[in-house]
């Protein structure tokens, strides 16, 4: 068996989203690869039998995405999104046979298509300028149009009036809004049924199919508070909304229950700030006071598992069985993410199970059968099935055969005391090839979030450093999610304190245990949160060889004006902010102990990351260099803070060789177990 390669990311294939026909026996889902010639992206639809006995077969294809596949509830038609035409607009498929036609023509695209139960109608979001004029919206701009406005763009200044301005996900903002709309599937008519100057995100269909709940954030100033939105239930012809909550916190992903008397929701009133698990909660269709489903329960939902070889997600993370007593959502705890039933009392119970993450669920109609996307530490994704009355599961796809030639590092899990006596759940790989009496080096990984969670999922990152003989240790610290509210908490206001000392705790552990990794050959890397923490560990410590800061924070002075959510972030994550804890922000800044630092640093940030902007990475670079230490910085342009996950193939190829190569520059690894990367 050879061992995994950088370049291996090109054999890699990604399966997301999977859809259940109503009567259980078919599969719609997303089929991810990177084109040979191009190097870019292609998803396409799949369909697979749940009998298991055919084949999975393409039914879309092209050079474009198609995604967001949604079936009618009679399941004679497949709605889903795609760019084949130019920006991404709705197509509807008849499953009997014939070519997808497209159904919308929105000025700007469109997207989330979702059936009214009836199946009449089809509900969506689409962007509107306050200045743009709606018969306008229903036809695409024109190349002139186009070209116009990036003739404009090149001659005149951006306007900036409002703080978030800018986005990590979509750039400098256009002034364009998110609005719901409803497609008559009868007539073609499209009616805009939300307005005003606010974004309009997750929705759900009365069972009547004449309402709809939806969120926003419909405040005066949403800017004040971005963590805030309410519950509005509209007519389906538009009209008036209705405002059904008022919380100090945010409500999402709203699902209105089959009898038609309650809705139910995520979200939270902010006890913890930013570190707030998200609970589910139930307010009366009719309005009143929300109560929350699931006050007992330590976990929060809708969330899952870190990983480098996700490509989309699913449909609706919390949804009612017919019986309107009970309901289904994801949930992640101790590395792991399933789907768990949540009855009217409040009692939970784990759906699925497994040493994997569950991160993409569709039922049948009557909700005897489900079907799940899942990987886990040397699976990356793959689609099942589970027959809910023999609680037999079936394995549809193998999209990923060639890994069973490769000789892939099983993480083994362990516990340790953390800070304080805390428990914290660790991992640790060991170097492909491993062989009994040698001694190896060790790579340390953090997480970003810093209310993220590691856990089983598969990563390439992590199975390429272990290809090249490196040990890889990886675990969930303080202010991690999966382990309750206290432990997510742990690490608000004290960046650098008790999740430092977790860290620390975490490798001494592991060096006493294991005699054959070399404690004078370590190295440290993270993203994100993770950048901050490597930024933060080679300022109190000379410990490790070398270090890889990616997408980090140095200076939350300067981040505090310059991420796109910086002027929240620091006020939620730290206390406070520049303007009334100055003292504070210097205390909790990697910078204040750069004067520290001895360890080789390489610094790798993108471009065009708006969360943590690369500022952040030259302003550290630029003090080790006047310092005369060791540095070296690599930037990546038409790359975002998602690099690492997301960004384009060739750029995430270069990324992880950078990585390897100044690893294997400065910490010795044993002979013959890797190859150069020049």
């Amino acid at each position: 068996m050879r061992k995994i390669t950088i370049q291996d990311l090109y054999s890699f294939k990604w399966v997301a989203d999977p859809n259940l026909s109503p009567d259980g026996s078919k599969i719609i889902y997303t089929h991810t690869h990177i084109d040979e010639e191009s190097k870019e992206y292609r998803t396409h639809l799949y369909m697979v039998y749940t009998c298991g006995t055919v084949k999975p077969r393409k039914i879309s294809g092209g050079t474009r995405r198609d995604t967001s596949p949604r079936w009618s509830p009679c399941g004679n038609k497949l709605a889903f999104v795609s760019d084949r035409s130019g920006e991404g607009q709705i197509w509807m498929l008849s499953m009997d046979g014939g070519e997808a036609t497209q159904v919308t023509t929105m000025r700007y695209g469109a997207g989330n298509p979702t059936w009214s139960p009836d199946g009449k109608k089809l509900a969506f979001t689409a962007r509107m300028h306050p200045t743009d004029e709606l018969d306008k919206m229903f036809k695409p701009m024109s190349r002139g149009e186009k070209d116009a406005e990036a003739k404009y763009k090149r001659e005149h200044g951006l306007v900036v009036e409002s703080l978030q301005y800018r986005s990590n996900d979509a750039g400098f903002l256009d002034g364009r809004y998110t609005h719901i709309w409803v497609l008559d599937i009868a007539s073609g008519k499209i009616t805009k049924i939300t307005d005003g100057n606010w974004h309009h995100q997750s929705f759900s269909w009365a069972p009547c199919s004449s309402k709809l709940v939806l969120s926003a954030n419909r405040t005066a100033n949403p800017e004040d508070n971005t963590w805030n939105s309410d519950l509005y239930v509209v007519s389906a012809e538009g009209g008036e909304l209705k405002q059904i909550t008022s919380t100090d916190g945010p409500c999402g992903t709203p699902s209105w229950s089959p009898d038609g008397t309650k809705i139910a929701y995520l979200g939270h009133t902010r006890d913890y700030a930013a570190a707030t698990i998200s609970k589910i909660w139930i307010v009366d269709t009719a309005g009143g006071t929300p109560y929350c489903l699931t006050q007992d329960f330590d976990q929060g939902f809708a969330e899952g598992v870190a990983s480098d070889m996700t490509r989309g997600g699913g449909g609706r993370s919390l949804i009612w069985l017919p019986c309107s007593s009970k309901l289904v959502c994801n949930s992640n705890h101790h590395g792991r993410a399933h789907m768990y039933t949540i009855d009217l009392s409040g009692k939970v119970e784990q759906l699925t199970s497994g040493d994997r993450a569950v991160y993409a669920a569709s039922f049948s109609e009557n909700y005897e059968t489900l079907a799940i996307a899942w990987g886990d530490m040397t699976t990356p994704n793959e689609i099942a099935v589970i027959n809910l009355k023999s609680n037999e599961e079936k394995q549809l796809t193998n999209i990923n055969p060639w890994l069973d030639d490769i000789d892939l590092s099983n993480p083994k899990e362990f516990w340790l005391k953390g800070d304080e006596g805390w428990d914290v759940q660790a991992w640790l790989m060991k170097p492909a090839g491993w062989q009994e009496g040698k001694q190896y080096p060790m790579i340390l990984n953090i997480h970003g979030g810093p209310h993220s969670m590691f856990g089983y999922s598969f990563f390439h990152e992590f199975q390429v450093m272990a290809s090249q003989g490196f040990y890889v240790l990886f675990l969930n610290p303080r202010g991690g999610s999966g382990y309750g509210q206290i432990f997510q908490h742990g690490v608000n206001a004290k960046y650098g304190e008790g999740d430092y000392r977790d860290l620390m705790l975490a490798v001494d552990h592991v060096l006493a245990e294991h005699k054959d990794i070399d404690s004078t050959r370590l190295g440290v890397t993270g993203g994100s949160y993770g950048g901050y923490m490597t930024n933060w560990i080679i300022g109190h410590t000379d410990r490790f060889k070398a270090a890889v800061t990616q997408r980090s924070i140095s200076n939350w002075i300067s981040f505090f004006g310059v991420s796109d959510i910086g002027f929240n972030f620091c006020d939620t994550q730290l206390g406070g902010n520049p303007l009334d804890s100055y003292e504070a922000m210097v205390r909790f800044s990697p910078l204040t102990y750069v004067k520290n630092v001895v360890t080789p640093l390489l610094i790798i940030h993108a471009e065009q990351d708006y969360r943590c902007p690369i500022e952040q990475g030259e302003q550290l670079f630029v003090s080790l260099k006047k310092l005369g230490q060791e540095v070296k910085m690599v930037r990546f342009n038409n790359a975002t803070h998602e690099l690492s996950r997301s960004g384009m193939p060739p750029l995430r190829i270069d990324r992880l060789t950078h990585m390897l190569k100044w690893f294997t520059d400065h910490i010795e690894v044993v002979a013959g177990d890797y190859r150069s990367y020049e």
